[in-house]
């Protein structure tokens, strides 16, 4: 089989993927294939938040619920059980009016109450029994608030004297309104034990009255039941899941496999991290850069076990640094001081440590410099796996700490968890690393072969496990990986044999969360907008057609005040877009660094920049103009790493080579993760040239790449640019880079493209200089002819050797998308209403007043039944018409409602009112319904009807936990009740969101901009197009969609306009297939 190489444009909704056909030498000479592949990111796009968190949070209350009604069940049994009362008798326990029970709870104290009042007593207390903390510290913002609470009614009940919860209740004015929690504030929150000291006070008193209903035997059993609470880090019973379930979890170390890996709270983990970002840390000076010394380290060291906060202003300052010095690890923003930039970068690496040695402090002050290690890590690996105090007691009973040191350590909060490495590992490289060395270095002198890249893991194909997918922790970048092992797999079918090499770009916003990744999408539109208001400017000067790089002359001839950077003569505005009067420089040469970013472009004079050549600027200046320069660099130049670059006097070969390593290869954390994952386990072809076969490719060569190719690259005209970056990366191979650099070592001068190359000119004689190297002869035209509709008819005729050869696919690129078939969400909205009124079409909820608000008409929107008082309905009327109809401002203050002779009566909170009934969702045994989730429409269920068309029957969560499918299809406009039955037997398939189908309609679709920015036109027309299935809207018997890459949409198309509707299959390389007639499926769900 002929050689190829694979591309991936990584990030975190696609992955756009190129296949290379190689040549003899390796080198790419024609694209196999190329695409893009979509899925949805695996956040919640309002908040970041995981998928699965309101799911767990149902779960959670669901289970609350159930062992409140559980606990409930028992205190029944109990009573009937002990005979304080009869089934009969606790049947009708709440019969009748009842004295309330607050005020009975007070009065238990002090004499005699009846068996039937014992029993709510009971009852009463088990729904109300306090709050108890999981951990004593209490380490939740929400438990810190309700343990706040708990001590103020503590302190509360003290100074004034309540001998019991009841009674501080009942007494205090702060409850005359509400004894509940409301509105997010605890201030009703007691603790169990406070509840629990009632009990018995209760009990006591009733057995000195000489009750037979509260002997001890039966206060035992009630407190037993009461207080029960199952630790949620200890799995049920005895099954698989009985025990720790975090300690089943820990996974192997990585360098150690018989080791368990450390909690990220030990400290040798926390000491080993610190060391390893301390030893990476270099202070840039004068353009030149060095690590930290011996007595630095031990400087920075010292300082981060005393400062918790640390961040590089602080490191600076212990140093004794000048402010002519730099960090590498510190991003210094252009317009940015240098304290801000380092302010923002923290360092701190011994969080856990600090939090314990807060806790020893109070035994006394640098307690903990006297405990060992070993202590240390067994405390912090305690406080990680266990989380209740009983537990961390137990875990830390024999490890030699003192009772007052037990008690601290106790006392502390909960960690989470754990890194790659082993404590014994780190420990092995603790030495070495204080030495100085790299965490690579480490390795190497401890005997680690830290990359572990052999061979006898590797297979054809990926096979991507939970164990390997272990370091990544973000379900962001977790679903990417997986997405990206299936292209890989694709690509390897596809061809029947292994790639000779796969490079791989991956977003910046890969190891982002969405708090940083909007902050730099704030920065870009920023940007963007500043970017036009500078074209419009560059217009207004006659340049008519401005280009990037007419933007980037005149923002940098901004940023320099006019002026060139080396002579520091004026630059008129009239000349600036003057064909060869001033032009770009690299400050270090672009041979040399591979450094295309704007902290190291000037704007110069072309004559000026002759004289510099293939030089640094302080190379080839001298007296005067050297002594001015630097005076002007240093007042004139805000961003550091420019004036670094600037005032650099040289550039050792060294040098030279870190700084291309830098700005060819991502060293991010998350490309090493892949390029080591697939090293470790994919197997390559053979090869004679190559020792690297992954490279982590760097996002500022490819963006360079594709300049100089002309390749333009506009995100709002879809997706198929993810597959046009893929191709540029498959491209920049060491070949290409060595041909870049003999190119670079030229003045840069304008390009002009012509189909075999980018060619150089010299702006003041017309010379060609040297040609931009493309990849291959007809580069672009291949490209452009594979990214077209018809990539048969444009590519005949340019006689590339490629597609004289069977096999090579020349279809239109198609874009895959995910389908979201994933049954999740809410089964119905939270609200719980009346179905009283079901038969007239209608749910009945209790509203706060603040909801209410006029219709058009003048009458309160939405309201049940105004003619069962209407004395209430019109004063309500009134005050909303008072404030203009609006809830909000009608209702801040109470609202009385009026007695028939206009006195204020008692206050309103709530009233009745109505939505209607469409699709609702009985719930509580039938005593209440809920409406159904908008957005938890699952799927819709298509039908086509002979001589009738096409229908479909929407399928939301609630009905994936009922028995039977749902049958009713929408039409157009009518009710529920009106909707169509549907017979199983007319069912030709389901469309989850993103399944590809293809409409054909009855008159012209018209397909619009799903981006307002695009550059395409703004619409088109078709009686047929291929079409991701968005959603459906049930009131106009709808379906919305999308074009397969994401630039045109279309909304409202109604199924019964449609003269033909089919269902294709797209594989993850955007192969596709049409779908035959499905058998209709139901769910099996089990809600736990």
């Amino acid at each position: 089989m002929d050689s190829y190489g694979i591309g991936l444009d990584i990030g975190i909704s696609s992955v756009g993927w190129a296949v290379v056909a190689l040549d003899k030498d390796e080198s790419p000479f024609g694209i196999i294939n190329m695409g893009s592949r979509v899925f949805d990111v695996a956040e919640n796009p309002k908040n970041g938040a995981s998928l699965a968190l309101p799911r767990r949070t149902a779960r959670s209350m669901r289970r609350r619920l159930r062992r409140h009604r559980h606990r409930n069940e028992r205190i029944r049994e109990m009573i009937v059980s002990r005979g304080i009362l009869s089934e009969a008798e606790l049947e009708r326990l709440f019969d009748g009016r009842l004295e309330d029970i607050y005020a009975l709870r007070v009065r238990a104290l002090d004499e005699r109450v009846s068996a039937a009042e014992f029993a709510r007593i009971l009852i009463h207390i088990s729904q109300r029994r306090g709050f108890r903390s999981n951990r004593k510290s209490g380490t939740s913002k929400e438990d810190g608030e309700l343990l706040s609470a708990v001590s103020e009614n503590a302190e509360l009940m003290k100074s004034e004297g309540y001998r019991t919860v009841g009674e501080l209740f009942l007494k205090c004015g702060k409850y005359s309104e509400y004894k509940r929690n409301k509105g997010g504030k605890y201030i009703a929150t007691v603790g169990r034990d406070m509840v629990a000291d009632e009990v018995k006070m209760i009990f006591a008193a009733q057995r000195s009255f000489g009750a037979p209903f509260a002997a001890a035997g039966i206060e035992e059993e009630y407190l037993e039941i009461l207080l029960s609470q199952r630790s949620f880090d200890e799995g049920p019973g005895s099954g698989p899941y009985a025990g720790s379930q975090i300690e089943r979890m820990i996974g192997a170390c990585t360098l150690e496999k018989n080791e368990k890996r450390a909690a990220k709270a030990s400290y040798s983990f926390e000491y080993f991290n610190l060391l390893t970002h301390v030893n990476s840390i270099r202070i840039a000076d004068g353009g030149e850069s060095a690590p930290l010394s011996g007595e630095q380290r031990k400087q920075l060291i010292e300082l981060a076990h005393k400062t918790e906060a640390l961040d590089f202003s602080k490191i600076r300052k212990a140093l004794a640094l000048g402010p002519g010095k730099t960090f590498n690890l510190v991003y210094y923003r252009p317009g940015e001081e240098q304290e801000a930039a380092e302010k923002k970068q923290k360092f701190s690496y011994l969080k856990a440590y600090h939090e314990m040695r807060r806790g020893f402090d109070k035994i006394s002050k640098g307690h903990i410099s006297g405990m060992s290690r070993e202590k240390l890590n067994a405390i912090g690996y305690a406080l990680t796996v266990y989380k209740t105090e009983k537990k961390i007691r137990e875990a830390l009973g024999d490890i030699g700490l003192t009772p007052e040191e037990l008690d601290a350590a106790a006392s502390l909060g909960n960690f989470s968890g754990f890194g790659n490495l082993s404590v014994k590992a780190c420990e092995k490289l603790i030495p070495h690393l204080e030495a100085g060395l790299r965490y690579d270095e480490a390795c190497t002198a401890a005997g680690y072969d830290f990359r572990a890249h052999g061979s006898e893991n590797r297979q054809k194909l990926l096979h991507l496990t939970e164990e390997a997918l272990e370091p990544v922790t973000s379900p962001v970048v977790r679903r990417a990986v997986s997405q990206t092992v299936k292209i890989i797999n694709a690509i390897i079918r596809d061809r029947g044999c292994s790639p000779t090499f796969i490079n791989v770009e991956l977003a910046r916003e890969m190891s982002k969360d969405i708090n940083e990744r909007n902050r730099l999408k704030k920065e870009m539109d920023d940007n963007a907008r500043r970017n036009e208001r500078a074209m419009d400017q560059i217009k207004e000067l006659g340049v008519l057609h401005p280009t990037g790089q007419d933007l980037l002359k005149y923002l940098l001839w901004q940023e320099q005040d006019g002026r060139c950077a080396y002579s520091l003569s004026p630059i008129p505005v009239s000349r600036l877009f003057e064909d060869g009067y001033c032009e770009i420089d690299h400050i270090i040469p672009y041979s040399l660094s591979f450094d295309d970013s704007r902290k190291n472009k000037v704007l110069v004079l072309s004559r000026e920049n002759q004289i510099k050549g293939n030089r640094l600027p302080l190379q080839y200046m001298t007296g005067e103009q050297r002594d001015n320069f630097v005076v002007w660099v240093n007042a004139s130049v805000r961003n550091i790493k420019k004036r670094n670059n600037l005032l650099k006097e040289s550039f050792t070969a060294e040098e030279a080579e870190k700084f291309r390593e830098r700005n060819l290869q991502d060293t991010k954390t998350m490309s090493r993760f892949i390029l080591n994952y697939l090293n470790d386990n994919l197997e390559f072809a053979p090869s004679q040239r190559r020792k690297k076969r992954v490279t982590a490719v760097n996002g500022i060569i490819t963006s360079y790449l594709r300049k100089r190719w002309g390749i333009n690259k506009v995100r709002a005209n879809g997706d198929l640019h993810h597959a046009v970056d893929a191709l540029v990366i498959a491209c920049t191979t060491d070949g290409m880079i060595q041909r870049l650099s003999r190119y670079s070592e030229l003045r840069e001068c304008r390009y002009m493209h012509t189909p075999e190359a980018s060619i150089a000119v010299d702006p003041a004689t017309g010379e060609v200089i040297s040609t931009f190297p493309y990849p291959w002869p007809k580069f672009r035209d291949e490209l452009e002819g594979r990214l077209s509709s018809d990539p048969m008819k444009n590519l005949q005729g340019l006689g590339l050797p490629l597609y004289g050869r069977e096999g090579v696919p020349l279809r239109p690129l198609f874009v895959s998308r995910m389908p979201r078939r994933k049954v999740t969400g809410a089964a119905h909205l939270e609200t719980i209403k009346s179905p009283a009124a079901l038969g007239e079409g209608l749910l009945v909820s209790k509203q706060p007043l603040t909801r209410l608000r006029l219709d058009k008409d003048g009458e309160i929107a939405n309201y049940y039944m105004p003619q069962s008082d209407r004395l209430l309905y019109e004063a309500l009327k009134a005050q909303l018409a008072k404030f203009g109809g609006s809830g909000e401002k009608a209702f801040t203050e109470p609202f009385r409602k009026p007695k028939s002779d206009g006195t204020p009566g008692p206050i309103v909170n709530k009233v009745k009112l109505c939505d209607k009934a469409t699709l609702s969702v009985p719930v509580l045994d039938g005593k209440g319904a809920a409406k159904n989730d908008s957005m938890g429409m699952v799927r819709i269920d298509v039908f086509f009807v002979e001589n009738d068309g096409y229908y479909f029957v929407p399928v939301y969560v609630s009905d994936t936990i009922r028995g039977e499918l749902p049958d009713r299809a929408c039409v157009a406009a009518k009710p529920y009740t009106e909707w169509k039955q549907m017979d199983d037997g007319d069912f030709i398939f389901s469309l989850y969101p993103k399944d590809l189908m293809r409409v054909t309609s009855k008159r012209n679709l018209c397909m619009r901009l799903a981006n307002t920015e695009s550059t395409l036109p703004p619409s088109y027309e078709t009686k047929s197009e291929f079409l991701y299935y968005k959603g459906a809207d049930i009131s106009c018997a709808c379906i919305d969609g999308i074009s397969h890459d994401g630039a045109y949409k279309i909304k409202g198309l109604g199924i019964k306009t449609l003269a033909r509707l089919e269902k294709y299959t797209v594989d993850v390389l955007g192969n596709y297939s049409r779908v035959g007639k499905e058998t209709r499926q139901g769910f099996n769900i089990k809600r736990g």
